[in-house]
């Protein structure tokens, strides 16, 4: 998925490209481990990326290190290339990035604006989040960073009618946006999800779900309800439940 564009990525493998000594390639890995834990990877995609960093130091011979360095930036090389195509860990990452989707909420409306800021606490306090198009805008904004060829509001042919999909990060990574309001069942919302799985023709669905009305019980149990719901397909749910909007 990463294919489309992931900003910080490419210029860390520009940064390790053109390390040719022991503190460039540290300073390069250092700042790939800080973007990882940023977007959430689990911790043995972490000790993969120290396994193939790893390089034994020769202290009699300054060019066998140096050659066991280069080898080590090829694999950590290898490995960025990994999240790039979303072979592995490029999936960690963009449900890391989804789960991670309040903290941004919280820094742009909870957050005071400085003092001398033209943006007034109270313009922040009136932007409200009433249902799903809000989220949609809001989520694309937060996206669009990250993966620079994210598309919204995708049209998308089934063979029968038209889909609309929410958000496309690739042609096999869709975003499909649901949020909560009054007088809805959580049976209607599992209804409009089982849908959305046999439409889209994206390998991986990823349900981004804002209940603003906290009305799944057990986000876990709702979660796991979904999985290996269909074949063929992976199929991700991220519920967030807000304090304040």
């Amino acid at each position: 998925m990463f294919k489309s564009g992931h900003g910080t990525i490419q210029m860390i493998a520009e940064q390790l490209q053109i390390s040719e000594d022991k503190y460039a390639f540290s300073q390069a890995v250092k700042d790939l481990r800080e973007l990882l834990i940023q977007v959430g990877v689990n911790k043995e995609s972490l000790l993969k990326l120290e396994q193939r960093a790893y390089y034994p130091v020769n202290n009699y011979s300054d060019r066998d290190t140096k050659e066991k360095m280069q080898q080590a930036k090829e694999r950590v090389l290898a490995y960025v290339d990994e999240l790039m195509d979303g072979e592995r860990g490029g999936t960690q990452m963009l449900e890391g990035i989804l789960k991670n989707f309040y903290f941004f909420l919280e820094a742009l409306l909870e957050r005071e604006p400085h003092k001398k800021s033209g943006i007034q606490k109270v313009q922040l306090e009136n932007l409200k989040i009433t249902n799903e198009y809000d989220i949609q805008h809001l989520l694309y904004a937060y996206l669009k960073p990250l993966y620079p060829a994210v598309r919204a509001e995708v049209s998308e042919d089934t063979g029968y009618h038209l889909v609309r999909v929410d958000i496309a990060i690739s042609a096999d990574c869709v975003i499909e946006v649901k949020c909560t309001r009054r007088g809805m069942k959580v049976n209607k919302l599992l209804e409009e999800i089982e849908a959305d799985m046999v439409h889209y023709h994206a390998k991986e669905i990823y349900f981004f779900i804002y209940d603003k009305e906290k009305m799944i019980e057990n986000p876990i149990a709702f979660q796991d309800s979904i999985k290996g719901k269909i074949q063929g397909k992976e199929i991700h749910t991220i519920i967030h439940q807000p304090k304040i909007l």
